[in-house]
């Protein structure tokens, strides 16, 4: 995948949940706020809310497909210590595999951006991506392959597939642990599909993000 794509992004400013899905028409498209943008050379996963009852959910699905999705958080109320998700994959590449750049796919990962996005290549910006993985051990935890201003931290795997996943960390003291200093403002968020290595389908949904 490329990360240059981000770079630029403009958005719109939230607090709480922040998918914010009831307001959120059934259907596809994605919630307000949040923008959509293609890896380039690639073409976005599709994007659908989905109402089941009383609930509504995200749900992005795609083969051979890169996107980011992604939400401001310039000009908000500063985000807490804890994030939290839920989530479930439906499908997932078979072959991925977080350690290896020509398997680097995940049928979905939530990233949070520190520092100015605008700088991400040479300033102050930095991401971390909580990313469903596949072969990789629990736990594993590593540079991007692209960058190291990027770091991956699994949080599940092949034996979640199918499971509504309830998620919390603190991407702050995420951030001590992977670069040693104190974090600069947390500036964005975002989702991730991304199957552009292996070509295979990728199924997830997602039902809340909130600090």
């Amino acid at each position: 995948m490329r990360l240059l794509a981000l770079i630029g992004c403009l958005f719109a400013t939230t607090s709480g949940d922040l998918l914010d899905l009831d307001h959120a028409s059934p259907g596809p498209g994605i919630p307000p706020g949040w923008q959509i943008r293609p890896v380039r050379g690639r073409t976005s996963p599709t994007v659908e809310i989905v109402e089941r009852g009383s609930e509504r959910m995200m749900r992005l699905e795609g083969a051979g497909r890169a996107a980011w999705l992604h939400r401001d958080l310039r000009g908000s109320t500063a985000p807490g210590d804890s994030l939290r998700w839920s989530w479930r994959v439906l499908a997932a590449p078979d072959s991925a595999d977080l350690r290896f750049a020509a398997l680097d796919d995940s049928p979905i990962r939530l990233y949070v951006i520190f520092g100015n996005p605008r700088s991400l290549f040479g300033g102050s910006g930095r991401i971390i991506f909580y990313s469903v993985g596949n072969r990789e051990p629990e736990g594993y935890l590593g540079p991007s392959h692209v960058s190291d201003r990027i770091h991956v931290i699994r949080v599940d795997g092949r034996g979640e597939r199918g499971l509504w996943r309830e998620h919390a960390v603190d991407p702050r003291t995420d951030y001590r642990r992977i670069w040693g200093r104190s974090p600069p403002a947390i500036t964005g968020i975002g989702l991730m599909q991304d199957t552009d290595q292996t070509g295979a389908l990728a199924i997830a949904e997602v039902r809340r993000i909130e600090w």
